[in-house]
């Protein structure tokens, strides 16, 4: 609250509106509110904290926010309702997130109401991007719960056994530790499939001496975790284990450097002046890392092209990897906390190649 009325300050808005239609802005409206349904908008001036929405949805806001309830019933726009709000309270300056809605929607907007939209997309972000305790302490959570899931999945693995079959698994027992839903669509990918930074799991079965690298997480009261690791059924060739010491050293060199002040720039050198150093720079194409926290990807970032600093308080993945195009792939990626002396490693499971 307390952050969001700086803000309007700050930008001389008289109110902020969060438009969480068409899935538009789900992670602004929770962290704004504390609301996770998948419909509203929130009227957020110095005076008025409104949330809109419809009746699949007027019994759980009591339950997850304090914000003043506007009732949307049928025959009416939505959009249409909230220009009517506005014009009431008077406003002249309106502060929208432009990266998040439709242009349909803005648009629509704009026709019912006749004012000055300030975009506040990158402000947000960063006021995102700083987590405070309550928050890291449900990533912690959220950690725990794929660490937990994947534990309990390696023991059913054996060869022969679908990606789909081990993903499918690793969900099921996410949900039974308390996630809420998975995080996103895990990853399982074996063999040359590992050379697909973002496969999907298949149908392909899991053949003895491949790597399979599994990229998964949790999302726990909204909040979410991010991992990869890779096992393998029998021992891994040697060319398998040479590239993997080399993503290790570089994740390793990366965490070690890491801390608040330093650049995403900066951090993500670390770890690609080891891979490139080691030959294999061609094949580590995307960035060093994101933030996580409400989604699976937001700020800051661990990247080449990121030159904005990393503050304090900010969780962030480190994710080197190494694909080489039909043979294997490897990543290990560790979820971590960004602090003024350094960083602290949230996830704990053992970054080794997993031997069943």
């Amino acid at each position: 609250m307390e952050k969001f009325t700086n803000l309007l300050q700050e930008k001389n808005i008289d109110a902020l509106v969060v438009l969480n239609i068409e899935n538009s802005n789900s992670a602004t409206t929770r962290y704004i509110s504390g609301f996770s349904g998948s419909t509203s908008i929130i009227i957020f001036s110095k005076d008025r904290r409104i949330i809109i929405t419809d009746s699949r949805y007027w019994e759980q806001v009591k339950l997850e926010t304090e914000f003043e309830l506007v009732k949307f019933k049928g025959g009416q726009r939505f959009i249409s309702l909230v220009a009517e709000i506005l014009k009431k309270l008077g406003v002249k300056n309106v502060g929208v997130e432009k990266q998040r809605i439709s242009l349909a929607l803005f648009e629509a907007l704009k026709a019912e109401l006749d004012v000055n939209y300030i975009d506040v997309s990158n402000e947000i972000l960063q006021l995102r991007a700083i987590k405070n305790d309550d928050e890291i302490e449900k990533i912690r959570k959220a950690i725990f719960i794929a660490e937990e899931a994947f534990r309990k999945t390696l023991k059913i693995v054996k060869e022969g056994i679908t990606e789909k079959e081990v993903s499918a698994y690793l969900e099921y027992q996410m949900k039974l530790l308390g996630a809420d839903k998975i995080a996103f669509e895990t990853i399982v990918a074996a063999g040359w499939r590992g050379a697909l930074p973002h496969a999907m799991a298949s149908e392909k079965r899991i053949e003895k001496g491949e790597p399979v690298v599994v990229d998964w997480g949790a999302s726990y009261k909204g909040y979410v975790s991010d991992l990869t690791r890779v096992f393998c059924i029998g021992e891994p060739n040697e060319k398998v284990e040479e590239v993997h010491k080399v993503v290790l050293e570089a994740q390793e060199r990366a965490i070690n450097g890491i801390k608040a002040g330093l650049t995403g720039e900066a951090i993500d050198k670390l770890a690609r002046e080891r891979i490139e150093k080691n030959g294999y720079g061609e094949y580590f194409g995307h960035s060093l890392g994101h933030g996580i926290g409400l989604e699976v990807h937001e700020e800051p970032r661990f990247s080449s092209t990121y030159k904005n600093v990393i503050n304090a308080n900010s969780v962030v993945t480190v994710e080197p990897g190494i694909y080489l195009p039909g043979e294997f792939g490897i990543r290990i990626e560790d979820d971590i906390l960004v602090t003024d002396e350094g960083c602290e490693v949230l996830s704990s499971l053992p970054r080794n190649i997993f031997i069943i």
